[in-house]
């Protein structure tokens, strides 16, 4: 069976659409579609109307320090990580920005046997075999979701992974979302806004 997440086989008829929470998700466009100044300007933007609404005092140096935040992970997460779309959970300006990707691809081959792999639950880099659950999303339906801990590639620290999968008959498309992080704690602070936000997930005809 092929890869899934290669991009040969994006699908063919949908394209995930997020309806986010605007008061604690970024959204994060892709920078290819984007020049620099936009990309500057994304950035600054948020950065600027997030520390506004925060209630803390602030000036130049902390909104130029989360613009930056934002601009190394748009850098990077598209470079980097198999998806389509990301939004940003930033429910305040206390906490680590944290990237939540969302990808789809073609449906193919058995639909278990497919989410079983689109959500690592055979991950031979987790500590512990992943923890595997039914989940059930408002739009997408009946899925699966993986939760475990892998060795960080730079050193002895771990990090926490989760990911979803759904598969949308009618649109012959397979859902991912996913997201990593070093900070456990944070991770497991934004777990139920992550849970919400699949809530919001449709695929949208091509």
């Amino acid at each position: 069976m092929p890869d899934p997440e290669i991009w040969s086989l994006n699908s063919k008829k949908g394209w995930p659409k997020i309806a986010y929470d605007k008061g604690i998700w970024i959204p994060c466009p892709d920078p290819e579609f984007l020049g620099a100044a936009k990309r500057e300007k994304w950035a600054k933007d948020y950065a600027t109307v997030w520390w506004e609404v925060s209630g803390f005092k602030h000036g130049k140096r902390q909104v130029k320090g989360l613009q930056q935040a934002l601009l190394e992970i748009q850098r990077g997460i598209y470079a980097t990580q198999p998806c389509h779309s990301v939004v940003i959970n930033l429910p305040n300006v206390n906490v680590l920005p944290l990237p939540v990707m969302v990808a789809t691809w073609e449906a193919v081959g058995d639909k278990d046997t497919q989410l079983r792999v689109l959500v690592h639950a055979d991950e031979p880099e987790a500590v512990e075999a992943p923890l595997i659950e039914p989940f059930t999303a408002e739009k997408l339906g009946a899925g699966l979701k993986s939760q475990y801990l892998q060795r960080s590639s730079q050193g002895p620290d771990l990090t926490g992974v989760v990911n979803y999968a759904w598969r949308v008959e009618d649109m012959e498309t397979d859902v991912r979302v996913f997201t990593a992080c070093p900070d456990l704690g944070r991770l497991q602070a934004a777990m139920a806004d992550i849970d919400q936000l699949t809530n919001t997930i449709s695929v949208e005809p091509l």
